[in-house]
């Protein structure tokens, strides 16, 4: 092979080989929705935050996630320097994840919520994203309005 078709393959070969670390996505853990909404509203909720933030995260989720959340809180909150932010560190480490998101919804009154989103970097240990909205004369259909707009601009940032 000659020199110029060596390195004609090599500019040629060089985007697929590299493309995957240009071009991928975060990794992000969405840590288990928490607040005082029913077990069907939560589904909703969350599906609803996997669709937005899947957008710019590959997002881990689920029944695995859930329970790997618990046992972190569950083991870190027996020690005596107890410590949310290494319970990120070792949930991010499980899941190989730069990034957590948690997602709460407050009542804040009668039919009153605020939802907020954080999202933070364990690399920095840093939350790069806080955001909240308040949600007065609240059903499931005006959270979900809220939801969408905060994982969008969450996605944005």
């Amino acid at each position: 092979m000659t020199m110029s078709k060596i390195i004609i393959s090599a500019i040629l070969l060089f985007p697929i080989l590299f493309s995957q670390s240009v071009y991928s996505k975060e990794t992000a853990v969405l840590l288990p929705l928490a607040g005082p909404i029913t077990p069907m509203e939560n589904a909703e909720l969350t599906k609803l935050a996997v669709e937005g933030l899947s957008v710019k995260f590959d997002l881990k989720h689920g029944e695995d996630v859930d329970r790997a959340v618990k046992q972190a809180f569950l083991e870190e909150s027996k020690k005596k320097d107890c410590d949310e932010t290494n319970c990120y560190r070792r949930i991010a480490a499980q899941y190989r994840a730069e990034k957590i998101v948690a997602i709460r919804v407050v009542q804040a009154g009668k039919e009153s919520y605020l939802v907020t989103i954080n999202l933070y970097n364990v690399l920095t240990n840093e939350m790069t994203i806080s955001q909240k909205r308040e949600c007065t004369m609240c059903s499931i259909e005006k959270l979900k309005v809220i939801l969408k707009e905060l994982t969008s601009n969450a996605t944005r940032e």
